[in-house]
């Protein structure tokens, strides 16, 4: 099992860009042992010319950092991972550390918390929309098209399943959607 274990962990390390995954490495050392499963199921991003596969759910326990002698770089890159934590609670907490980092890759753990259902993980991103490093976003969006795609279709989904009470204009998914599509458009103005 412990290789299995090591497998998956050599696995996530492809959630991020080649020039960051030596820091990557380090950071996923710190990681007990998964509790839950080896296996998990990734949805590749572009970024730049590379392409990551980011993993859809993780079952980690968080490690408590401060019991290990990681960098600010290293602590972020875990902070992105656990974004994908089965847990809510867990990853509205990552989510924000990482949320107004310049960091180029932070988009790609960002944006697909848009298309999922925790409405308090929206507010986050919502409320943080003046304070994000548009060119990453630019980016990011620009290079992945289908992706933002889906994600709004996502946001239709839950929205109408779960948040009709909400309108459109004030439900934190489709304000988050029409800026990204705003910043596309228009750029890093």
């Amino acid at each position: 099992m412990p290789d299995e274990i090591n497998h998956s962990k050599d696995e996530l390390v492809q959630a991020f860009p080649s020039e960051l995954r030596n820091d990557a490495r380090i950071a996923l050392s710190v990681l007990s042992e998964n509790r839950y499963s080896s296996r998990w199921q990734p949805f590749s991003l572009r970024l730049g010319n590379e392409l990551l596969e980011i993993p859809d759910r993780i079952y980690y326990d968080p490690p408590e950092l401060q019991t290990f002698r990681t960098t600010r770089l290293q602590s972020e890159l875990l902070d992105c991972l656990f974004t994908r934590h089965h847990d809510g609670i867990v990853r509205e907490k990552h989510l924000t550390r990482i949320i107004r980092s310049q960091n180029i890759c932070v988009p790609c753990f960002v944006i697909p918390l848009v298309g999922e259902y925790v409405v308090e993980i929206l507010r986050v991103i919502q409320e943080n929309l003046p304070h994000l490093d548009t060119s990453t976003y630019v980016n990011f969006v620009r290079g992945n098209p289908e992706f933002l795609a889906l994600t709004g279709q996502r946001v239709i989904s839950y929205w109408d399943c779960y948040y009709r009470s909400i309108p459109k204009k004030e439900y934190p998914g489709f304000v988050v959607l029409d800026f990204l599509k705003s910043i596309a458009k228009n750029g890093d103005e």
